[in-house]
């Protein structure tokens, strides 16, 4: 992509604000964005193959992905990840270069940024600025799949909910984020457990006031209310 691409100063301040890429500088900045070429989807199709991403990166401008696996003899359906804006994918294919079989389905209408993943590979050894700054990512990515992994098994469908919806709550504005329009069967997706369950939590949240709940749209009213409650019932998670 050259610096005469139509949106060229949009993409390069997006990637700015993105967390892998915000502290690299500009002239930096500049050299990986020429490796970069636009696409976009129309909400429900299918940005991500696996094969796709063994060949090439993608990051995210606008728009949600949701990441899942299904288990296609029992219809059952697991919602690994919703990834939003600044986010990148596939990490895993750029480390180990092996096949990822996931199901990602465009959530909205979605403008990426593709480049091929070898040469993101060589960016982490020519530019040392983006190989910290993925490390972090890395790392807070792979805390995210623990913390799910566990909470399947530890906890009860009531704390898995409040944990989700407190992980994507913003510590600025405590507002939901990237979940707050999801129906209540992706949520249920997302925490193992049934649409009916969740539909239960969600409407004893509500009766206690501590959620508003639309049609499939969720405001947490009081995030310190919301908090102190689940303290109460998990004295030793937080």
């Amino acid at each position: 992509m050259e610096k005469e691409t139509a949106n060229y100063s949009y993409y390069f301040n997006t990637l700015k604000q993105s967390p892998i890429f915000s502290k690299i500088e500009d002239d930096v900045l500049h050299k990986i964005l020429r490796m970069f070429h636009s696409k976009k989807y129309l909400k429900d199709n299918y940005p991500f193959t696996s094969e796709s991403t063994m060949y090439n990166i993608y990051v995210i401008i606008s728009g949600r992905v949701e990441i899942s696996v299904m288990n296609f003899d029992t219809d059952r359906e697991y919602i690994i990840d919703i990834l939003g804006p600044g986010d990148i994918y596939d990490v895993i294919c750029l480390l180990d270069k092996k096949e990822h079989n996931i199901i990602a389905t465009a959530l909205d209408d979605m403008e990426l940024l593709a480049a091929p993943i070898e040469v993101a590979r060589e960016w982490l050894y020519i530019h040392p600025d983006f190989n910290k700054a993925l490390l972090p990512y890395l790392g807070k990515q792979l805390r995210h799949f623990e913390e799910s992994a566990t909470d399947l098994v530890l906890y009860d469908t009531w704390t898995r909910l409040v944990k989700l919806i407190l992980r994507n709550t913003d510590n600025d504005t405590g507002k939901l984020s990237l979940i707050n329009n999801l129906s209540h069967e992706q949520i249920a997706k997302m925490i193992g457990s049934a649409r009916n369950v969740v539909n239960r939590h969600i409407q004893d949240l509500k009766n206690s006031q501590l959620l508003s709940v639309q049609r499939k749209s969720l405001e947490i009213n009081n995030i310190h209310k919301l908090i102190e409650e689940f303290k109460r019932r998990n004295p030793f998670l937080i």
